[in-house]
């Protein structure tokens, strides 16, 4: 959390961290999420770094240790197995929802959460 400098004592506002994620490759542009967007920073493997879309997942895992994010993905059993305690950290959703069940259910989930409460974990949603 941040604190705003100036202010006096009795005025200082905690700003929390923003979730940064890496989308998995199957995801649709970051774009397509515009209640996420504002709650989190999403970043696409193939659009935001020129990956190839059959990047593997071990090498999309390490970007995103790279880029200080969390995975979000489909594939939670073939991202779990990267996992690292103390960072990262995998957020899995249903491979069935669409884009817009995506945005307001991952929406929802990190709505008032602190990023640092999950570094190091693997969550199903």
């Amino acid at each position: 959390m941040r604190i705003t400098k100036n202010l006096p004592q009795s005025k200082i506002i905690k700003k929390r961290r923003k979730f940064r994620f890496l989308l998995d490759s199957a995801f649709a542009a970051p774009s397509k999420f515009t209640k996420l967007s504002k709650k989190a920073k999403l970043i696409h493997p193939v659009i935001d770094l020129g990956l190839s879309p059959q990047t593997a997942d071990e090498d999309i895992y390490q970007k995103a240790l790279e880029q200080n994010c969390f995975i979000l993905t489909v594939n939670f059993k073939d991202f779990r197995k990267f996992l690292n305690k103390g960072k990262g950290g995998i957020i899995g959703i249903n491979s069935q929802l669409s884009n817009s069940q995506i945005d307001e259910i991952v929406t929802e989930f990190i709505s008032g959460k602190n990023p640092d409460d999950f570094i190091g974990k693997a969550i199903k949603i």
